[in-house]
């Protein structure tokens, strides 16, 4: 009897253990496709002063973009699209355009451990998770 209760109670553990590991990638996972969607959104996020500079932009530069610009358009795609289902996503460093045409994207995030046993007690308060996501301008 007690080797049974052995057993059961290991079993429960693993479960656990299982279902909030699983649970934490696919919040990981949503964080990095909101990450994808925002560095798409803000390559496109045009910096109006460069663009309009009295230089000018030639044919083939592609549309110029700033870290201003990049955070901006971040901030504004989180505002209309929502956060996804996730827990306090925030935009973290870097985000911005290391060479100006290419939108650099970091969010983190909070992720929940749904099921909180013995063994998973010291993350009862989330898991910070971050993802960082590049996209170019396409012109």
């Amino acid at each position: 009897m007690l080797l049974l209760l052995v057993y059961a109670l290991i079993g429960v553990v693993l479960v656990t253990v299982v279902a909030s590991a699983s649970a934490v990638h696919l919040q990981r996972k949503r964080l990095l496709a909101l990450a994808d969607a925002a560095a798409l959104d803000a390559a496109d996020a045009l910096d109006d002063r460069a663009f309009y500079a009295p230089s000018g932009v030639a044919p083939g530069d592609g549309v110029p973009i700033s870290d201003a610009s990049v955070r901006r358009s971040v901030q504004t795609y989180l505002v209309a699209r929502g956060p996804a289902g996730l827990n306090q996503v925030t935009i973290a460093q870097p985000t911005g355009t290391p060479d100006g045409a290419t939108a650099e994207v970091t969010l983190a995030s909070v992720a929940d451990v749904p099921l909180v046993s013995v063994v998973l007690a010291g993350w009862g308060g989330g898991i910070p998770l971050r993802a960082t996501s590049r996209a170019r301008t396409g012109l």
